[in-house]
């Protein structure tokens, strides 16, 4: 080790010369520098270098360096995902809010046949598409609504008055709407192609909420699919829709 430090202090130490030289040879100028002077020239010469491709435009010279619409490209991607982050959020806020109301609309068994409350079946409800019944309330198979058939893109009505408690897609229903309405009930509107409620809007009975679709791997076609729920418990939306009447 010694050896090698008295080495590199005579290689170093040394003074050394740059020559140069015109043409045939002729001595022009020269400079004389100790070795650590060579190397700290040396240093500095690179480190003018690396920072000179690594901080202005010639980088992009370099081989195999990333191009400029490449960069344009990611940072419009890691925008776009930020979004798609604000989103997420966004919507698994709704899907706890929608988690806490269903825990309260549980159904039980033994509720099934409790006949519905006068005033709610006296109720003015709208509705929502007009079509045939393709599959009707069947909760022991757990179909907690009805099917209604319809073409795509036909308006959906608010069964009555109230306000949106849920309005967002699901993987599986498509575009939901919720509404809750006045008298405890709340109405579910599902498989929709476009909602054109937003979450807290006030709506009365017959306003357009959305257009009728068939979104969702539930959905075999287009169709609209109502749920009502009262205290816990799933309500034939048939029983509450004795005379539809939609509003001219």
């Amino acid at each position: 080790m010694r050896g090698l430090l008295r080495f590199l202090g005579k290689v170093l130490g040394r003074r050394y010369r740059l020559l140069w030289l015109e043409d045939q040879g002729t001595f022009r100028r020269e400079v004389r520098l100790p070795g650590w002077g060579w190397l700290l020239g040396l240093v500095l010469l690179g480190g003018a270098v690396w920072t000179l491709f690594a901080y202005t435009p010639l980088r992009y010279t370099i081989p195999g360096y990333p191009t400029r619409r490449f960069h344009r490209l990611y940072q419009a991607l890691v925008e776009r995902v930020g979004q798609l982050e604000d989103k997420l959020r966004q919507h698994l806020a709704q899907v706890e809010e929608l988690r806490q109301i269903q825990e309260t609309l549980q159904p039980h068994p033994t509720l099934a046949s409790l006949p519905l409350l006068p005033s709610l079946q006296s109720g003015p409800y709208v509705l929502p598409v007009e079509g045939q019944v393709s599959r009707g309330f069947q909760p022991a198979q757990g179909h907690w609504g009805i099917d209604i058939t319809c073409e795509a893109g036909e308006t959906v009505l608010a069964m009555a008055e109230g306000t949106v408690i849920l309005a967002e897609y699901s993987y599986e229903t498509g575009y939901v709407l919720a509404i809750q309405h006045p008298n405890g009930l709340v109405s579910f509107y599902k498989h929709n192609s476009r909602l054109l409620r937003q979450l807290g809007e006030r709506v009365q009975a017959g306003d357009v909420v959305a257009l009728a679709g068939g979104l969702g791997v539930y959905s075999s076609g287009p169709h609209l699919h109502i749920e009502t729920w009262l205290g816990g418990q799933p309500i034939d939306p048939l029983q509450l829709l004795n005379y539809p009447r939609r509003p001219s």
